[in-house]
């Protein structure tokens, strides 16, 4: 018998926190957290006078704003957490995980900026490009884009810069602004949020894509799942833009980190109909008129909502209700059918 039989060290298991089990992790601990959140930061936003109000409905309620701070806190904790435990009882390479929330704190605080003073719109798209400078530090390649059927669009060294300057910064805040002008409804923002994120993370798990990939769309899972929890019709809080342009942002950080940046697109098919429109009536110097119609709808007396007159083709919610008059909370689980068809659409599409 070996002299030190006696006193023999047990070792640690060496949880490797970056494969399923820290998705499941990842995802639940920002679900707790954003629970945990978002009551308190209820009462400090009413207490401050923080309040909107919810203008598809006839009485006009005073609901408490910037719930996106909760998604923020849970996201960024959780995802510390996980790869701090990680460091501990193993290895892993942490910045894909502090780019991915440097992003995010980046296009939420442009997001803050916007939801107390109300950035123009080709304004707030410039300066949220800006929050695609944390994966350039980064820069994780291989630059290529893949695409189904196993084709791929490739960056070679010579023209490698043209992903990396022009592309990331416009896919980063593409994706932000794309979940902050798809907005307006209860549930609306942090549902699809959700949906697009788990569409995301399954198709990183499909493919065997990187592993800090699956943990950054957990922790948007949980972090939006929380939030809908309480932001749902009917709401108690809104996540205003600094929920909308960060967790947008930090979805685009997903999709760059895991090169799955055609399927991301595919995943928000839904928000292209307001990019359009957007594009469309900002060169018709009508976006204006267009968000004073979006903030009045016409309100039934059985709560059905219809678009005012002449704005049926504003937004893809007034196109559908232009269709067929339905309440705030039937118009919402369309839209986010919508959402769910083309996270289906994609995951099809990274299998094939």
């Amino acid at each position: 018998m070996s002299p030190a039989s006696g006193h023999e060290l047990v070792a640690l298991p060496n949880l490797q926190l970056t494969d399923g089990f820290g998705v499941l992790v990842a995802l639940g601990l920002a679900y707790v957290l954003a629970l945990a959140v978002v009551p308190p930061l209820i009462r400090k936003m009413r207490a401050g006078g923080m309040v909107g109000r919810d203008v598809n409905k006839a009485s006009k309620p005073e609901v408490a704003e910037l719930g996106g701070i909760a998604a923020l806190f849970a996201f960024s904790v959780s995802l510390s957490l996980v790869v701090g435990l990680q460091k501990l009882l193993g290895n892993v390479a942490e910045p894909p995980f502090l780019a991915s929330i440097s992003v995010f704190f980046m296009a939420g605080m442009i997001g803050l900026i916007d939801d107390i003073s109300n950035i123009r719109q080709r304004l707030k798209a410039i300066a949220v490009a800006f929050a695609a400078l944390p994966l350039m530090l980064v820069h994780l390649g291989p630059e290529t884009i893949d695409l189904p059927l196993g084709f791929q669009i490739g960056f070679p060294s010579g023209i490698h810069l043209l992903y990396w300057l022009i592309l990331v910064p416009i896919g980063v805040t593409g994706f932000a602004n794309a979940m902050n002008m798809s907005a307006g409804y209860n549930g609306l923002e942090s549902g699809q949020i959700a949906i697009v994120a788990l569409a995301l993370l399954i198709i990183t798990v499909l493919r065997s894509g990187p592993d800090y990939s699956s943990l950054i769309f957990a922790a948007i899972v949980g972090s939006s799942l929380g939030l809908f929890f309480f932001n749902r019709y009917p709401a108690r809080i809104f996540i205003g833009d600094i929920g909308t342009l960060g967790l947008g942002a930090a979805l685009a950080s997903g999709v760059i980190l895991g090169h799955i940046e055609f399927y991301g697109l595919v995943a928000i098919v839904p928000a292209f109909y307001e990019a359009a429109a957007t594009t469309y009536y900002g060169f018709h110097n009508e976006n204006g008129k267009r968000k004073l119609a979006c903030q009045n709808p016409v309100i039934h007396p059985d709560g059905t909502l219809r678009p005012p007159p002449g704005a049926s083709r504003y937004t893809l919610a007034y196109w559908l209700l232009s269709r067929h008059s339905m309440t705030e909370k039937t118009l919402v689980w369309v839209l986010l059918g919508f959402y769910a068809a083309s996270g289906v659409l994609a995951i099809l599409l990274s299998v094939i």
